[in-house]
């Protein structure tokens, strides 16, 4: 089932992120903040993320950005293969001064993966960020 958050949804105050996804979020005013943190991405945290960016608001599973950003399986657990990449995002996250521009969920009793996501204002601010470039 897909699911898509609208800008003012509840869940996305309720992600599991913790540590770099509090503090100020990104706003129209950030769009040359937007693209030097584009061009210091990872390239496979920049795949996952323009991923993500072309699906605002869609909660996308692990499993599906494994597939569809990352060209698939390589037999690492797609939970800690994306874990793993977007933590290539660490530098970029560190300078901007702001939280990382995407949530995560974890899967709920019983389930497995996380899912991600990018609020649509976010989106807007990065894609804008990509058109200037």
């Amino acid at each position: 089932m897909t699911v898509y958050l609208i800008e003012a949804d509840p869940r996305w105050a309720k992600h599991s992120g913790e540590e770099g996804h509090h503090g100020p979020e990104w706003g129209p005013e950030d769009l040359e903040r937007a693209a030097v943190f584009l061009t210091e991405l990872a390239p496979q945290a920049l795949q996952v993320f323009e991923y993500l960016l072309r699906n605002p608001g869609r909660e996308i599973h692990c499993t599906e950005l494994v597939d569809q950003a990352l060209g698939g399986s390589n037999d690492v657990d797609p939970a800690r293969r994306v874990a793993g990449v977007l933590s290539g995002m660490s530098k970029a996250h560190g300078n901007s001064g702001r939280r990382y521009p995407f949530s995560w969920w974890e899967a709920p009793e019983g389930g497995t993966g996380a899912t991600y996501a990018v609020r649509p204002s976010v989106a807007a601010v990065f894609l804008a960020a990509r058109l200037g470039r």
